[in-house]
C-alpha cells in the first residue's frame, strides 16, 4: 500500500497555527503515514512539534516561498519518498474542524485512477470550484492547498519551473511565485488529470493571513493572475482569464 505523506511549508510567524493543523491531522479518519515539514526561515530553530513520524524536515535560512515546497518533494522523491507515495499539500493555516475525511477523500481519489486530486480550483470553462460535499470533475487548475500527487509524477517538475523561468515567465517555485498555477500546468502537460474531491469545507484560520504573491502583484498594479497569464502564455496551459465566474 502507498505511503500517505502531507507536505507543509511553515514560516515562523505561523508555527502555532501549523502546530494546531498538525494535531488536527492526527485526527483525521485516514491517518497520514508521515509528515513533510519545510520550514521556511527557520534557520536552526526548532520545527513545529508533531504528533506524527516526520518524513523529511527541510529548513532555509532565508525566507525562499512556499512554492520550495515542491523543489524539496521533488527533489527528496528520488532519496526519501518512493515513486507511488501520495503527497497531499496543505497550507500551514488550514482549518480541518469540518473535513474530518478530506485525507480519506483526496487520497481515494488519487487511488482509484492515475490522476492528481485537488480540494479546491478551478473548472476548464473558468467556474470556481470550492472544497466542499460536492465534486465539481476535472480541474484544469487545482489550488495548492488540498493538492495531492504521487511523487513520481514530479520527477520533471524542477527542469520545467526553470524552463518557464527561461522563457520570460516567473520564478513561480521562488518567493512570492504562483506555485499553484505552475503545478497546474505541469500535470496539464504531463498529461494529468486533477480531479476535484468533495472532501468537506476548509478555511484558513482567523489571524493568520501574511502577504501573499496576489497581494504583492495587485500592490505593484498587475492583475490578480499575471503569473497565471504568463505560464498559459509560454506553455500552452489553457487558463481562462476572461469570464471567471463564481458559480
Amino acid at each position: 500500500m502507498s505511503r500517505v505523506l502531507v507536505l507543509i511549508a511553515t514560516i515562523p510567524s505561523r508555527k502555532r497555527s501549523c502546530e494546531r493543523l498538525l494535531i488536527e491531522l492526527a485526527k483525521q479518519s485516514r491517518l497520514p503515514d508521515g509528515v513533510i515539514l519545510v520550514c521556511d526561515g527557520y534557520g536552526d530553530s526548532p520545527s513545529p512539534a508533531c504528533p506524527l513520524e516526520v518524513v523529511v524536515d527541510y529548513h532555509s535560512s532565508t525566507p525562499q516561498g512556499a512554492g520550495n515546497r515542491w523543489r524539496v518533494v521533488a527533489g527528496e522523491s528520488e532519496g526519501v519518498l518512493k515513486a507511488d507515495d501520495i503527497v497531499v499539500c496543505l497550507d500551514d493555516d488550514t482549518m480541518l474542524v469540518s473535513a474530518p475525511g478530506l485525507v480519506a477523500a483526496l487520497v481515494e481519489t488519487v487511488e482509484a485512477s492515475p490522476c492528481a486530486a485537488a480540494a479546491m480550483g478551478r473548472t476548464a470553462d473558468g467556474k470556481f470550484a470550492p472544497p466542499g460535499a460536492y465534486s465539481r470533475g476535472e480541474l484544469i487548475y487545482g489550488a495548492g492547498c488540498g493538492l495531492t500527487v504521487r511523487a513520481g509524477m514530479l520527477a520533471s517538475l524542477s527542469a520545467f519551473a526553470i524552463e518557464v523561468s527561461a522563457a520570460g515567465g516567473p520564478d513561480a517555485l521562488g518567493l512570492y511565485g504562483d506555485d499553484d498555477a505552475l503545478m497546474s500546468a505541469y500535470l496539464w502537460k504531463q498529461n494529468v488529470r486533477i480531479l476535484h474531491a468533495a472532501t468537506g469545507n476548509i478555511f484558513p484560520a482567523p489571524g493568520t493571513h501574511a502577504t501573499s504573491q496576489t497581494a504583492v502583484h495587485h500592490a505593484k498594479g498587475k492583475p490578480f493572475d499575471a503569473q497565471k497569464i504568463a505560464i498559459a502564455r509560454i506553455t500552452g496551459w489553457p487558463w481562462k482569464t476572461m469570464g471567471m465566474q463564481k458559480g
